[in-house]
């Protein structure tokens, strides 16, 4: 972020947003051009370790974690390589995926099916941790759903989401001035997304469902000074995705 002329605000955002032009919107009489770029690909979608999601289990040696849409596994083999569980579940939807996981050591059971479908099978209160790596959001009834995995987890443990915020200035950007909803392979706008939640929508699901002590924030939130001063003055409106953690009552 910087100056451009008196009375005047650049604002350059994430490289993370996808915008392909810039344009001028009036503020409380100062005039922001706003700015985005390409999204980064992902070189494969079932292979990432999620560092910021793994980095919420807390270590003790009697902690059994379920990690819901496992891909291949490699959450798993983190927990396992930094000592934060004993056990860890997988719950794969795909099952060229589900049978890449089943071959890696770090899961110790892998189950294959819709989870929306196959949940009241797992265990009750069995997890001590749960995660939900960009998942509620390919659900048909993400509501009920993260209800009904709640009471798999043990009293007083922790569901650990990343959940996408569409409030957010690519999204708004994209319908006023690309006058489309365009959907897109990966992102806030991935094809396959069948839900929409913003702060207050993802607080009231999880409210709903059950669970207490529930606290959103940014997930991978950027330690350059332009993102923290973005993140200062637009706030959600430059938040691409919520990590979001909550507990079962004790």
């Amino acid at each position: 972020m910087r100056l451009k002329q008196p009375g005047s605000l650049l604002l350059s955002l994430s490289s993370s947003f996808i915008i392909s032009y810039w344009t001028r919107l009036g503020l409380s009489g100062c005039s922001f051009m706003l700015y985005a770029y390409p999204m980064q690909t992902k070189s494969n979608y079932y292979r990432h370790e999620r560092p910021e999601l793994v980095a919420c289990v807390e270590y003790a040696p009697n902690n059994c974690v379920l990690d819901v849409g496992c891909g291949a596994g490699y959450v798993a083999a983190l927990i396992k390589r930094e000592g934060r569980a004993a056990t860890v579940w997988g719950l794969e939807l795909i099952e060229s995926a589900a049978a890449e996981a089943r071959r890696n050591p770090a899961l110790d059971e892998v189950r294959c099916g819709d989870l929306e479908q196959i949940v009241d099978t797992l265990p009750e209160a069995h997890f001590s941790h749960l995660i939900c790596g960009d998942v509620l959001e390919h659900l048909v009834e993400p509501w009920s759903t993260l209800a009904r995995l709640r009471t798999r987890l043990r009293p007083g443990g922790k569901v650990i989401c990343s959940l996408p915020n569409v409030r957010n200035l690519s999204f708004l950007s994209m319908l006023i001035f690309g006058q489309s909803f365009q959907y897109r392979e990966r992102g806030v706008m991935d094809r396959t997304h069948l839900r929409w939640f913003c702060r207050k929508d993802a607080l009231a699901m999880f409210e709903g469902a059950g669970f207490v002590n529930v606290q959103i924030g940014a997930v991978r939130p950027k330690q350059t000074l332009r993102y923290r001063l973005s993140r200062m003055v637009l706030r959600d409106w430059a938040t691409k995705g919520f990590l979001i953690t909550a507990e079962t009552p004790s």
